[in-house]
């Protein structure tokens, strides 16, 4: 399987997304427009839906084979790849990713601009987005969802919980909305890939005692995205049905209608793929899946680089993972040669929590080696005996029923097993795997997670993990930071100029990687299943945003068999 480096230039231009790229984006937006397959282009009109093509009584249904359960659908809530797939489909982000430049561009914002030297940022709406009930979505709309999400403090709140008030939201006039930030925010237009757009008329008026629709959203769509929610299982499947005016219009390949069904096991995956029943899988299964999918007629499986780390996030506030040596002593008994070579089958071994492939990634830092007389030492000068350690118990927790978690956890085992550690491997739903995650007392002494870049800037890979702010989601799993590791972050935030920014995110992961709040393990190659019939996927680096299925058609007559 191929392996090789995005190019760095193409990285930077997604990390980018400060005051640096104000200018241009916010010049060019106002003459953007949106052809019928998203990119930009010249003004025209959507093509017309046909009976067999993007909405309405056709059969042309894709359907998306999910490794884990979606824990929500309220787009502010939305934190992992499930439910950025749901939030992707359902809604319409303020500002999105390009998938060619990788740069943010112009979505349901279609220019943007800056005041008060960054430090207010005023987005003009487009005029001709509706919402799945027929309204038009207007800045008090964009506004109203900030707040809400403000108000809510779930989901990517904290990119915006420090620096923005409720009450500096402002609309100015129905396409104009400006939020006013207590200080310049350098990182600001890369966040708002994040912000989905409710309507707030319908969400309003399902409000109960004060959950601004939270609960209503668990079962009703209440977005402009291509597609509207028809069914959710909690646990099993998500259905929905194309909108059929939809603002980017629809092709006569389009697909009719989205599904996600939730299928752990892989080898149901596999069969499923073969048969011809699925077009895509996620991207969390082992090697060997990938290599025999990759075999089958009907299926294509595409390897590329991808901003993503693979670790072992450990508690600190848990004996005996609140021991620093306890924690150094677990990362150098793992075989990080083997996770990567073997179990992963790509990449590279992860040095610190940015991948490598990120701007702003730290490049004095030093990927870890086994190295089980080190781990000794450590063990030797730490405050818990081998026995006391056992005692106590050491859990490590994997997503159940996915053979890389699986081996992962084994492999860890194993390690610990030299220095006469005994290791508990306990298998959870995805679920009660986040559930766990919210508190400190409940979160494991270790954890297998996949941390995908959310936004196009290493401030997903370190205020998120390791700002107290952020602490209680399954991305902050460490409970790890110190003062000046909070301050240096905030420093970074509070930084316009990129290339200053960028130096206070790598001065972060030096004093991060110091603690020893996780084992660094992999920065893998992304690879995912595509049924042979399915055209116009693309990587577009932020997770779940390469799952927009208005940008997918089908070619031929059904999937491949």
């Amino acid at each position: 399987m191929p392996t090789g480096n995005i190019e760095r230039r193409k990285l930077l231009k997604l990390i980018g997304a400060g005051a640096t790229s104000v200018a241009l984006a916010g010049c060019q937006g106002t003459q953007q427009t949106e052809t019928s397959d998203g990119s930009s282009g010249s003004d025209s009109t959507p093509t017309e839906q046909t009976s067999d093509g993007g909405s309405g009584g056709g059969g042309n249904d894709f359907h998306f084979i999910a490794g884990q359960v979606f824990g929500t659908l309220d787009p502010a809530e939305q934190v992992d790849y499930t439910q950025g797939l749901a939030a992707q489909n359902l809604y319409d982000e303020l500002i999105t990713v390009d998938a060619e430049t990788l740069q943010p561009t112009a979505h349901i914002a279609e220019s943007w601009d800056t005041e008060d030297e960054g430090q207010t940022w005023v987005f003009t709406i487009r005029d001709d987005v509706t919402f799945s009930d027929g309204t038009p979505l207007t800045a008090d709309d964009v506004a109203y969802s900030l707040t809400r999400m403000l108000e809510l403090q779930r989901g990517y709140s904290s990119f915006w919980l420090d620096y923005l008030d409720p009450s500096n939201i402002s609309v100015r006039d129905e396409r104009t909305v400006a939020f006013e930030f207590n200080q310049a925010y350098g990182p600001a237009l890369a966040t708002f890939v994040q912000f989905y757009i409710v309507n707030s008329a319908v969400v309003q008026e399902n409000e109960q005692d004060g959950d601004y629709g939270n609960a209503y959203l668990q079962s009703n769509s209440a977005g402009s995205g291509a597609y509207v929610l028809d069914d959710w299982e909690q646990g099993n499947s998500i259905e929905a049905s194309a909108y059929e005016d939809y603002w980017k219009g629809w092709g006569e390949d389009s697909f009719d209608t989205f599904r996600s069904t939730v299928i752990t096991e892989e080898s149901t995956i596999k069969t499923t793929m073969q048969q011809g029943e699925g077009d895509m899988t996620d991207q969390y299964m082992g090697t060997q899946a990938y290599a025999e999918m990759d075999s089958y007629s009907n299926v294509r499986v595409p390897e590329v680089p991808q901003l993503q780390l693979f670790h072992f996030p450990l508690n600190c506030r848990k004996a005996p993972t609140d021991d620093i040596n306890v924690r150094k002593a677990i990362a150098y008994a793992f075989d990080y040669d083997s996770a990567v070579n073997d179990i992963i089958g790509g990449g590279g071994v992860a040095a610190g929590p940015v991948p490598r492939e990120m701007a702003g990634h730290n490049d004095d830092l030093v990927p870890m080696e086994q190295d089980l007389d080190k781990a000794k030492e450590f063990l030797d000068k730490a405050d818990y005996s081998v026995e006391e350690i056992n005692e106590i118990g050491l859990e490590h927790v994997v997503v159940a029923g996915t053979e890389l978690q699986r081996q992962m956890g084994l492999l860890n085992q194993a390690g610990l097993n030299e220095l006469g550690i005994d290791l508990e491997i306990n298998p959870l739903q995805w679920a009660r795997l986040t559930d766990r995650a919210t508190s400190a007392e409940s979160t494991a002494h270790m954890t297998n997670i996949f941390h995908t870049a959310k936004m196009p800037s290493p401030d997903s890979h370190t205020y998120l993990m390791y700002h107290p702010s952020s602490f209680g989601s399954y991305i902050s799993q460490s409970w790890y930071s110190t003062d000046e590791i909070a301050a240096t972050l905030e420093e970074a935030r509070q930084t316009s100029d990129l290339q200053s920014r960028l130096e206070k995110y790598e001065e972060a992961q030096a004093l991060i990687v110091e603690g020893m709040p996780s084992v660094y393990i992999a920065n893998p190659p992304y690879r995912i299943g595509i049924n042979e019939n399915v055209e116009g996927w693309q990587y577009r680096g932020v997770m779940s945003f390469d799952w927009d299925v208005h940008s997918m058609t089908r070619s031929g007559e059904g999937r491949a068999e």
